[in-house]
This record gives structure tokens, C-alpha cells and sequence, in this order.
């Protein structure tokens, strides 16, 4: 690495290096926060979603039936676990029904997401 120091009042005040040089490190300083910030919000304890699965709920799919897939269960056992028929989760996946907010609130709890992650 090629180092320009600039000096005032005989004290080294800037240091001037090939412009390629600057981003090779600014690049590498913005890996390093980035892998920081991960390893930090990994370390807190909160889960995180496969991109396909991201994707597909920024798609507009139905976000209660991309979880309860995503949790790898069937739309009988996700209304076993909340208590209501088969026919009432397939009727809120495809729309064609609107969830009370006490179901709402039980199926964010069976599928472990926040109440706001399921309302599309």
C-alpha cells in the first residue's frame, strides 16, 4: 500500500492513499459491520427466515398459510391447534374468509410470528 502523509505543524494529519486502495478498505469495513450486525441479531435470540420464504410473502401470498408450511404443518393440524375446522383455515388462506382477532391472535402464537406478520 502506497501511504501519502500529509503533516502540520510536523504532526501527521492526513493520509492520502490510492483511491482503489480507499474502497478495497471501505468495502472490507462494510463486510465487517455487516457480519457484526448478523452476528449480533443472531446472538439476541431472534429467528430468522430462509429468503424462498421472504420472497414468497413479499409476493402477496398468504402469510398465515406460507408459516403454517414454513412450521411444516398440514391446515387440519394448524385448526387442531387453534380451534376451529379445516375448512375455516383453508377458507382464510384462499381468502375467502376473514380471521376474528382471537384467531388471528392464536395462530400467531401456534405459528411463533407476531400478530402483525399475518395480516396481508
Amino acid at each position: 500500500m502506497n501511504v501519502q502523509i500529509i503533516k502540520h505543524n510536523g504532526e501527521p494529519e492526513y493520509a492520502v492513499i490510492d483511491f482503489k486502495e480507499y474502497e478495497a478498505m471501505r468495502e472490507a469495513l462494510e463486510n465487517a459491520e455487516d457480519l457484526a450486525d448478523a452476528t449480533s441479531f443472531k446472538s439476541n435470540g431472534s429467528e430468522t427466515f430462509p429468503a424462498a420464504l421472504v420472497e414468497r410473502l413479499c409476493d402477496e401470498s398468504n402469510p398465515i398459510m406460507e408459516y403454517r408450511k414454513y412450521r411444516k404443518l398440514t391446515q387440519a393440524a394448524l385448526a387442531e391447534q387453534v380451534g376451529v375446522s379445516q375448512a375455516a383455515i383453508a377458507g382464510i388462506e384462499s381468502g375467502k374468509k376473514d380471521p376474528s382477532i382471537s384467531l388471528l391472535k392464536k395462530l400467531a402464537t401456534t405459528l411463533a410470528v407476531d400478530i402483525d406478520d399475518l395480516v396481508f
